[in-house]
């Protein structure tokens, strides 16, 4: 969108009760937001589908207060605006049911970002969720898709990170105004995010943080991308309301199972019950759109690096059978590690629950 026509959209916008659906509408009669200002009353008028009171909105001056603020802030903070009719504006945004009419916009939109991903996920997140949000954002990154989240702490900035730690790209959307970075901890996170990425949001800039904002948000995050991942969660938490956004949005839901005792597993859990598909590992979610694992060369392979966090212990056994890439005894590995046979015996069991390796015949072992 050109400067030149930014105060018109953000007039459109602040119009109460004129929703995108008249402004599309509108757009059918009128061949830009410029020309519905410029129309006058009379043809206005005609159109049956405008309320009289709108009709006399849109004949008023469009340098109203809050238009000639926000494009005073505009150019005080470098901020774009783009509107719904865009061809920088998210594609699978564009169709939901209540598409922003404008977004404020740091960075870049690529055209690969229609290749968008949502992981998402409570603050408070335990190292398994940790672990598991930066691994699989990470290889999904690598695998072409763009890591879509919310910034805040826990699940979504190690998401962001993750695609980052790629060389992926990723895209954060705000719950407040371009200007505010909340949390306020995570301005080093969006200044990198700005290099390999966009900041996005609905609300005007100095929109200050109020609660109401964030499930506005939410429908952003899964409204522009193709699928959402729950990490961890409650029942009640901002990330399962990002994923019945997405289901309302006909988005594919994928949920990380977790321990049922913990308060953090309710949700992803409950999600599974409901129909969401069972991930543990990026590879569940690349197959489901039939794209293979990237390893770190780009080559196309299935992963053999573990997505679970292990021990100093197994990271040692983990070493020794990748370094030997084939399969070794029980024997052969108490010779190469030093351990005892039942420490080690103990610690295969382990890794091999957690799908690192997997046992086959006369006590050799292989990883996955």
């Amino acid at each position: 969108m050109k400067k030149v026509d930014y105060k018109y959209w953000l007039r459109l916008k602040s119009i109460s009760g004129l929703g995108i659906k008249q402004i599309k509408k509108l757009l059918k009669y009128f061949p830009s937001a410029k020309e519905i200002f410029n129309a006058g009353r009379y043809k206005l008028s005609e159109l049956q589908f405008l309320q009289p009171r709108i009709v006399k909105a849109l004949c008023q001056s469009v340098e109203t207060d809050f238009v000639i603020q926000q494009l005073e802030l505009i150019k005080k903070y470098n901020v774009r605006l783009l509107n719904v009719t865009d061809y920088e504006y998210p594609d699978l945004l564009k169709f939901i049911y209540s598409p922003p009419i404008v977004l404020y916009i740091k960075g870049k939109i690529e055209p690969n970002d229609n290749n968008a991903f949502a992981v998402v996920g409570t603050r408070k997140a335990t190292s398994y969720g940790k672990n598991h949000a930066k691994t699989i954002s990470s290889e999904l990154a690598n695998s072409g898709f763009t890591i879509v989240s919310g910034l805040a702490y826990g699940i979504d900035s190690l998401a962001h990170k993750g695609a980052l730690a790629a060389g992926g790209r990723t895209i954060a959307v705000f719950g407040t105004g371009l200007d505010t970075i909340y949390p306020a901890a995570n301005r080093g996170l969006a200044k990198k995010i700005l290099h390999s990425g966009a900041l996005i949001s609905e609300f005007p800039l100095e929109s200050k943080v109020e609660k109401w904002n964030f499930p506005k948000r939410n429908r952003i995050i899964s409204g522009m991308s193709k699928g959402v991942l729950v990490v961890q969660g409650k029942k009640t938490s901002g990330s399962l309301l990002t994923a019945k956004n997405g289901l309302r949005q006909n988005r594919d839901i994928f949920a990380l199972p977790g321990d049922v005792e913990r308060p953090e597993s309710v949700g992803p859990n409950y999600l599974i019950k409901l129909g969401a598909k069972i991930i543990t590992g990026a590879e569940d979610i690349l197959e489901d759109y039939k794209i293979k694992l990237k390893n770190e060369s780009g080559v196309l392979e299935k992963s053999k690096s573990p997505s679970v966090k292990m021990s100093e212990d197994e990271q040692k056994v983990y070493k020794i059978l990748k370094e030997n890439e084939r399969c070794l005894s029980l024997d052969k590995m108490v010779s190469k590690t030093e351990y005892s046979v039942s420490k080690l015996s103990s610690l295969l069991l382990t890794m091999e629950i957690k799908g690192i390796v997997e046992r086959e015949a006369q006590n050799h072992y292989r990883l996955i």
